[in-house]
């Protein structure tokens, strides 16, 4: 990629925000973790769709959804080895990221700004994108 081309010049990624991990069994994904030292940081009941655990270790922080809708639920770990659905990037300015990615002609994974309500009392702001081979990357705004 030449110089001009590289979106790093213009996005500020601050690190990691979390790794999207589907389960089928959320009890049985806390407990396997907890085993190895996360702990529980977010529950989330019910919303958009899932139930949401966030767990935390070392600064690493995994989200795991698990689905309420039984077809979708019973999908997850069936993509082959491994069944990571996304990373997150931490930013500070969304806006100025959702930008750039939209002039370097960057697909969108979800149209437009997406909000959750997951991470209360902060404010959270979300888009996804398509890197290669159609890996989902999401840039995260914690305010």
């Amino acid at each position: 990629m030449r110089e001009e081309e590289k979106l790093s010049n213009n996005i500020e990624v601050k690190g990691l925000a979390h790794i999207g991990i589907p389960t089928s069994d959320l009890e049985k994904s806390i407990a396997f973790y907890q085993d190895l030292g996360f702990q529980i940081i977010v529950d989330q009941e019910g919303m958009e769709g899932n139930n949401f655990i966030f767990m935390e270790c070392g600064g690493v922080i995994i989200g795991l959804p698990q689905s309420l809708d039984e077809t979708v639920r019973s999908q997850a770990g069936t993509k082959g080895d491994g069944n990571i659905d996304h990373f997150a990037l931490l930013v500070d300015d969304l806006d100025k990221t959702k930008k750039v990615l939209e002039e370097k002609g960057v697909p969108f994974a979800i149209p437009g700004v997406s909000t959750t309500e997951a991470w209360r009392p902060k404010s959270c702001r979300c888009i996804m994108v398509y890197g290669p081979d159609r890996v989902k990357i999401e840039f995260v705004e914690l305010k």
